[in-house]
C-alpha cells in the first residue's frame, strides 16, 4: 500500500493519507457584517465550502445561515451535510459538486433574481461572472482569506525529503507553493520521485503547465477518491 501525503490550504484529515496543513483561515468582520445585513427574504444562498460554513455560522452577529433564503444550494454532499447541522433545513446538492454544479443546478430550476455567496479570497471569479451574465444580482463578499503559515511540520518535512512517500495528493496549487516554499524547492524535479494527484482537470492542466508529471484525477472531485487512486496506483 502506497504511503500518501495531502497537501490542504485549510481542514481536517483524510483516511489513508497523513495531512499537511499549510494555511490558516481568518475571517474578515466586515464583509461578515455585510452578509448579516443582506436581506435574507427571497434571496438564493450559495455556499460553496467548508471554511465558509464555518465563517457564517460563528459569526459575531449569530448563526447567519439559518434565515429565510428561499433556496440554499451548496457545493457538494460534505458541505451539505456541515450546513445541515449548522441549522439548516433544506440544502440541494448539485451534481456534479462544485461550481459547475452549482451553475447547471440554477440553470436547470430556471433561477434568477438576489444571490448571495459568501466566498475565501482564492476562491475563482469566473462563477459569479457567468451568473451576472445570466441576470441575477450577485453579492459576493470575501468573508475570509487564507494566510500562509510561516513554518511546516518539520517531521513531514523530512520524511518527504527522505523519499519516505510514494504520492503527492494536492489539495490546491495555493497549498502547493507554501510546500515548495518549505522544502526551499521551485519544481518537480527538485522533489523525491513521487506519484502526483489533483482533483481536477483544470488544475491538472495548471500542473502540467508548471513542468510537472501528468498527475492521476478521480472521475469525481472527491479528496477520498483521490487518496484512494493515488494509493492503487
Amino acid at each position: 500500500m502506497r504511503r500518501v501525503l495531502l497537501l490542504r490550504p485549510t481542514g481536517g484529515p483524510v483516511v489513508g493519507a497523513d495531512l499537511l496543513v499549510t494555511h490558516r483561515v481568518v475571517p474578515v468582520p466586515a464583509a461578515l457584517a455585510e452578509t448579516a445585513a443582506y436581506t435574507a427574504e427571497g434571496a438564493i444562498l450559495v455556499v460553496s465550502s467548508l471554511n465558509a460554513v464555518d465563517m457564517l455560522s460563528d459569526a459575531p452577529e449569530g448563526n447567519l445561515l439559518v434565515r429565510p433564503f428561499r433556496l440554499v444550494v451548496s457545493a457538494g454532499a460534505g458541505t451539505s451535510r456541515a450546513l445541515e447541522a449548522a441549522g439548516v433545513a433544506e440544502v440541494v446538492t448539485p451534481d456534479p459538486p462544485g461550481a459547475v454544479g452549482i451553475l447547471a443546478e440554477l440553470a436547470r430550476r430556471g433561477e434568477s433574481g438576489r444571490l448571495l455567496w459568501p466566498r475565501g479570497s482564492d476562491a475563482d471569479v469566473a462563477p459569479l461572472s457567468e451568473l451576472a451574465s445570466r441576470g441575477f444580482e450577485v453579492t459576493a463578499p470575501i468573508v475570509y482569506v487564507k494566510e500562509p503559515l510561516t513554518a511546516l511540520d518539520d517531521r513531514t518535512l523530512s520524511a518527504f525529503r527522505a523519499g519516505e512517500y510514494d504520492a503527492l495528493a494536492i489539495g490546491s496549487l495555493a497549498a502547493l507553493d507554501v510546500f515548495l516554499s518549505a522544502l526551499g524547492a521551485s519544481a518537480a524535479r527538485e522533489l523525491p520521485p513521487v506519484r502526483f494527484g489533483v482533483l481536477g482537470p483544470e488544475t491538472a492542466r495548471l500542473l502540467v503547465a508548471r513542468g510537472f508529471p501528468e498527475p492521476s484525477v478521480p472521475a469525481k472531485p472527491l479528496l477520498t477518491d483521490l487518496i484512494a487512486l493515488l494509493k492503487e496506483a
